[in-house]
């Protein structure tokens, strides 16, 4: 019964609706992977649902294999793309720096539109609680506002990012001489960025150590990567969607690509090997007995002997139409390109391999 019903799913995945509905399982489980779990995972999967299960389903053409993967790779990017956009366009919580002494001296830092044009005046707002300014630190100095493509930058030569990318720094020096004893203060920058595109900034607050007279910055908590905070965005989803498209692709053909065509080239070689051991095995065996004539059956009417049918060999060979590799009678595809083989495949035989 088990084996019956493997047989059924097999046959029900050669056929056009089979095929398709297995293609749509593997892009919806590589994109939920990618997505939503992280691109190590997603590797696993599109080698399970690109490469194992259509093999083990019969569809081992390499040629198949190669144009599904790619057809999976094609589609996983834009529909990933949509959800990440979408996600970028969401506007983060307020930001705080570490608590020290009894609290973040930096609170509740945002800015204000989250998402807007190139014409849009944007405001960050952070709050300034001397209290919390840690030990040994008595007077603030400034506050700096970095806003960058670059994220977490806060100067010109970031680790993360080519040079030559924007860095816009606002400077406030309205907290300058305030200590531990000071009121809280808000502060407040503007700026028009003028320019489409996925923005980052910091700020920091600089105050100077009394015992060892030096400069110190406190930052606030961004991203765990790059200690960014995301935002502004200026655009809209289509500009923003289009900006983050080539990047999806690339990573998507890099790190989900690569693997499966390397793992894909690894079995064109296995199996390459496998079906010339196995041609070898059967020429070293000896030549087919040529085919003889069956029993002669008792005189029918008119007394005239009737011959049996003669038997045929069932390893005959034949050369695939499509691609002229050697197959033989018993396969319905070829193994090499997948082309459809039988009666009305217009296949060349090939003469046994016992023939002078």
């Amino acid at each position: 019964m088990q084996q019956q019903q493997k047989d059924g799913f097999r046959r029900f995945v050669q056929k056009p609706l089979g095929k398709a509905l297995l293609l749509g399982v593997a892009i919806l489980v590589v994109f939920a992977t990618y997505v939503y779990v992280d691109t190590l995972v997603a590797i696993p999967a599109m080698l399970l649902f690109g490469l194992a299960v259509p093999i083990w389903s019969g569809l081992k053409a390499p040629r198949y294999l190669a144009l599904s993967g790619l057809v999976i790779l094609l589609l996983v990017a834009p529909i990933s793309n949509a959800v990440i956009t979408q996600d970028i366009l969401a506007p983060v919580g307020p930001s705080y720096s570490p608590v020290a002494n009894g609290g973040p001296v930096l609170q509740n830092a945002v800015v204000s539109p989250y998402v807007g044009t190139t014409s849009t005046n944007f405001t960050w707002t952070v709050s300034i609680f001397p209290a919390y300014i840690p030990a040994n630190n008595t007077t603030l100095l400034w506050v700096n506002l970095y806003i960058s493509t670059c994220p977490g930058a806060t100067g010109n030569s970031s680790p993360v990012c080519t040079a030559g990318y924007p860095l816009i720094i606002l400077n406030d020096t309205s907290v300058n001489g305030m200590t531990s004893q000071s009121a809280e203060t808000n502060l407040t920058f503007g700026y028009t960025i003028g320019t489409n595109g996925i923005w980052d900034w910091q700020m920091s607050l600089a105050l100077r150590n009394t015992s060892s007279n030096t400069l110190e910055y406190i930052f606030l908590i961004g991203d765990p990567t790059y200690n960014g905070i995301e935002g502004p965005v200026v655009g809209n989803f289509g500009t923003t969607y289009a900006s983050l498209l080539p990047t999806l692709y690339f990573d998507d053909f890099l790190f989900l690509g690569a693997p499966f065509y390397f793992v894909l080239l690894l079995y064109m070689i296995f199996k390459r090997r496998e079906r010339s051991r196995a041609d070898a095995a059967r020429r070293a065996a000896g030549p087919i007995p040529p085919e003889e004539t069956g029993p002669t059956l008792p005189p029918g009417k008119g007394g005239v002997s009737v011959v049996a049918p003669a038997t045929s060999a069932s390893t005959k060979e034949g050369s695939c139409p499509s691609c002229g590799a050697v197959v033989y009678a018993n396969e319905k595809s070829c193994w090499k390109c997948g082309a459809p083989l039988g009666p009305s495949s217009g296949g060349t035989p090939l003469p046994s391999s016992g023939s002078p």
